[in-house]
């Protein structure tokens, strides 16, 4: 077994390495992502201790079956990432060293103050990387925003840790019920609002749009995928298992996740720019994860990050080598092109379908499951909007999908002569991906347990588990 404070290590390690020997970044970034996606399969459970003192005094580091889920999920989808993307990396190396080395401090660290110290590094590598495209007004208002959540949670942890004496996140929530609930209530929403942030939850997602919407083959994928996931399952970790809400203040985080999920939907259904359907389909997908997980539905909110990371890191990855290759990423201008790359349209279509939960594909599976475990849990209301919020999603991608795969107008015959005339170079690892992705997704569609059997033994004393 391997000590999981290695995925952390290895590549910090890294990192300080490609900057006293820049020739060799590249090939150190490569060790680094392989290490660590192999080892997020063979990793020690339990809670490690780092420097000595025991907790709730000291460090600790916490890989449970929840944790390691995440790990292997962000380790995997980060090492396609960048092995599909590798013309992109340029002088990144060291960013994504770091990145990668956050990423894996937030999902398993068990002290509130070093996810916060964690999630500083993962928002700085993000502003870094959010520059390769040139978009510097997304990135100003990625740091703006970004910083205003680092300080709401901060602030969040200093008055509970003020009041409860505590950072350690186990001895957090057994002291939870002493805290005044006026207090609490603040402490609450401090750390919600700050969360909320890279989490991409109304009204904090304002910097989606203009980051996501103009990302490269690189970036996306790892912003949509692996930070995606990492946000989102520390998000159920803090507020399903150590800071629990309820009453009131459960109902208004409930709305807000809710309407999230709804507003991404319907402002993905106006978009014309691939990247720009992504992005908004990533705040609908957090919107959907967050009510998932604050509704009881632990299983199935686990179940749609698998199914959300797999088809983001095929989407993103696709939509951003059009605009890297094409120089465009608008729907009416790329019609078609599907037809001269089939393998990679293939890819794309699967990952879309998952997405959307048709019939016969993972997604579906996925939310069957989070439908009937609400129904269970006598929840009526937020299946209604689920319902609705599908529906939505399913038209703008099946119209998406239509127009990359048949050129020419609604209505009418579709005709070789109305396709573009613009192509994608350099196919081959896309193409890779996009096979490879696509096949697992198939797999696990007819053979859901290949996932569920790994949270299982979690969630199975859970209400909303398995």
């Amino acid at each position: 077994m391997i000590n999981p404070i290695l995925l952390i290590a290895i590549p910090l390690l890294f990192a300080f390495l490609s900057v006293m020997f820049k020739t060799l970044d590249k090939t150190l970034l490569i060790i680094a992502v392989l290490f660590n996606a192999f080892a997020s399969f063979a990793l020690q459970q339990g809670t490690i201790i780092v420097g000595g003192w025991k907790p709730p005094f000291g460090i600790n580091l916490v890989v449970d079956q929840y944790a390691a889920y995440g790990l292997m999920i962000v380790n995997v989808v980060f090492a396609l990432a960048v092995l599909t993307s590798m013309s992109s990396i340029k002088k990144y190396s060291t960013v994504l060293l770091v990145s990668l080395t956050s990423l894996n401090g937030l999902l398993m660290t068990g002290d509130l103050f070093n996810l916060f110290v964690f999630l500083e590094i993962a928002s700085i590598s993000a502003y870094i990387l959010s520059t390769m495209t040139k978009n510097y007004k997304g990135t100003f208002n990625y740091i703006i925003l970004g910083a205003l959540g680092s300080n709401l949670y901060l602030l969040g942890i200093i008055i509970l840790y003020a009041t409860a004496g505590t950072l350690n996140m186990a001895d957090m929530h057994a002291k939870l019920s002493g805290i005044n609930s006026d207090v609490l209530l603040l402490a609450l929403t401090f750390i919600f609002a700050g969360f909320a942030v890279e989490s991409k939850l109304l009204p904090f997602n304002g910097w989606v749009k203009m980051v996501y919407g103009n990302t490269n083959d690189l970036n996306g994928a790892i912003f949509a995928s692996a930070y995606a996931t990492t946000a989102i399952m520390v998000f159920g970790r803090l507020f399903t298992q150590i800071l629990v809400v309820d009453g009131t203040l459960k109902t208004i985080f409930l709305t807000i996740a809710v309407l999230t999920f709804v507003f991404g939907e319907i402002a993905a259904f106006a978009q014309r720019n691939v990247r720009g359907i992504l992005a908004f389909s990533s705040v609908g997908q957090a919107g959907l994860i967050a009510t998932l997980f604050l509704s009881g539905v632990t299983g199935g909110a686990m179940m749609q990050v698998a199914n959300n990371a797999l088809a983001k890191l095929i989407m993103f990855t696709i939509a951003g080598a059009m605009f890297v290759y094409t120089g465009t990423d608008n729907v009416e201008k790329l019609q078609g092109l599907f037809k001269k790359h089939k393998l990679i349209g293939f890819g794309f279509s699967v990952a879309a379908l998952s997405l959307v939960g048709l019939p016969l594909f993972y997604g579906f599976y996925v939310k069957i499951f989070a439908l009937s475990t609400l129904f269970t849990l006598k929840s009526f209301w937020i299946p209604a909007f689920i319902l609705f919020a599908s529906l939505i999603e399913g038209i703008y991608y099946i119209r998406m999908l239509v127009k990359l795969w048949n050129p020419g107008e609604e209505g009418k015959e579709s005709k070789d002569e109305y396709t573009t005339k613009l192509s994608l170079e350099n196919t081959f690892a896309y193409a890779l991906l996009a096979v490879v992705v696509a096949a697992f997704i198939i797999y696990v569609s007819f053979n859901p347990e290949f996932i569920t059997q790994g949270i299982s033994n979690y969630l199975s004393n859970i209400a909303g588990g398995m």
